[in-house]
């Protein structure tokens, strides 16, 4: 409509005494025509830069390994029946008989059975106090994720063991309660002291149940993009809390974990044919299951980041095309006047190279707060990467040189003597 609104404003008396000269549009044409084109790669810089910074923290995210591994690792999910397995002790004995009989497979190195597993969110979380002189105030007792985990599950995933011991055979439903803090608990909570030997109650209403820290783990981080508002990470054993939800974690040796699959499905049929194990793949698969979405929104943005670099490259073009064809006379007499093919070069090219400097300025300030838009939604992802900015607002500028080169040398070629000869 801009076109048609600026034709309704012509001037007839000085559009007729152009005649056949042609002229070049008006200032407020022109400075409206610059303003689309830098509005064109302000908005391109904008959607490239936070397409740019999006694949990378998705890319991050979905190969982010932090506190386990996910290297020939088989992982699934089993739900006991409360009606089959109506008391702790029946649930203990089957997971038993499930994790000798998966440790005997042929290349299977370890199993474990927890909770949760490493790579999603905890959504279990209980209050602690430390044994101590100086307990804190009511309500403002430190909180930490909780998961029930059955011993070698720690090193069957990956976790590395920092201080002190993980789970064993001794930890049983009788035996004292005891308990594997992550590394940023045990600095909290125990500064400048060692943990292990130190005790921990959950906080209730009843009588408190203390238990002893055996063990310090490193932290684990989920590779899922919401925020963990929860530091610490506090691990149970299964056997003194048994759970009727498993995760089971199995480390193949050698590759092709994914070829174990029919084996271990088959091995938890025969040890209960009415209960099915689902999501019994790699973690690898798990991980890229469970980002698959945000993999659809990273491909959208990427095709509307292309799109608005095609736009803007169009339209620089386009612009500076037109007024070099507008002003071949303007050109033609420059020529004859003594300038050289470079200078004609450098004043077309110069015109498209500020347009798309200062889109490209004015995108790089949109694209950080894109960023920050981006990082409130998906806290977890790393998105704090200046150089993948800088890279946007190069290929943009770059763009916009290629777009402007195309005129500049048609505008180098003009013969002043055919221009002169038009006016």
């Amino acid at each position: 409509m801009a076109p048609a609104l600026f034709a309704l404003r012509l001037n007839l008396n000085e559009t007729l005494k152009s005649g056949a000269r042609g002229s070049v549009d008006s200032r407020a044409q022109n400075r409206f025509r610059q303003l689309l084109i830098v509005g064109h790669f302000t908005l391109a810089t904008v959607l490239l830069s936070g397409a740019t910074l999006f694949i990378y923290g998705l890319d991050d995210l979905n190969h982010r390994r932090s506190g386990w591994s996910s290297d020939r690792l088989v992982t699934g999910t089993f739900l006991l029946p409360d009606a089959s397995y109506a008391n702790p002790h029946d649930i203990t004995a089957f997971q038993d008989r499930a994790l000798e009989q998966l440790r005997a497979l042929p290349g299977v190195v370890s199993a474990g059975l927890a909770a949760h597993p490493p790579f999603f969110n905890w959504s279990e979380s209980r209050r602690f106090i430390a044994e101590g002189p100086l307990p804190p105030e009511p309500g403002r007792e430190p909180a930490a994720m909780i998961n029930a985990v059955s011993p070698g599950y720690l090193s069957t995933v990956g976790t590395s063991l920092i201080a002190g011991r993980t789970f064993d055979p001794r930890d049983q439903a009788d035996s004292p309660r005891v308990f594997v803090i992550n590394q940023s608990m045990a600095r909290t909570l125990f500064p400048n002291r060692d943990p292990i030997g130190r005790r921990i109650a959950r906080v209730s209403d009843s009588d408190q149940e203390w238990g002893e820290i055996v063990g310090v783990v490193e932290d684990v981080r989920n590779v899922l993009p919401e925020a963990v508002t929860v530091p610490f990470q506090l691990y149970v054993p299964m056997t003194q809390e048994p759970r009727t939800y498993n995760e089971v974690a199995v480390r193949l040796h050698g590759e092709g974990a994914s070829a174990l699959v029919p084996a271990i499905r088959a091995l938890m049929s025969d040890l209960d044919p009415d209960l099915p194990i689902r999501n019994l793949k790699t973690a690898e698969d798990r991980v890229f299951r469970a980002n698959y979405q945000l993999g659809v929104l990273r491909d959208m943005l990427t095709g509307f980041a292309v799109l608005g670099l095609g736009l803007a490259s169009l339209g620089i073009y386009g612009v500076i095309a037109r007024t070099m064809a507008q002003r071949t006379g303007e050109f033609g007499i420059r020529l004859a006047l003594g300038a050289q093919v470079s200078d004609i070069t450098r004043l077309v090219l110069g015109s498209g190279v500020r347009l798309a400097l200062t889109g490209a300025v004015l995108g790089a300030i949109g694209g950080a707060g894109l960023n920050r838009v981006i990082a409130m939604g998906f806290a977890n992802m790393q998105l704090n990467n200046p150089w993948m900015m800088v890279t946007s607002v190069a290929v943009l500028i770059t763009v916009g040189l290629l777009a402007s080169y195309l005129p500049a040398r048609r505008a180098a070629r003009i013969n002043p003597i055919d221009s002169l000869r038009s006016e």
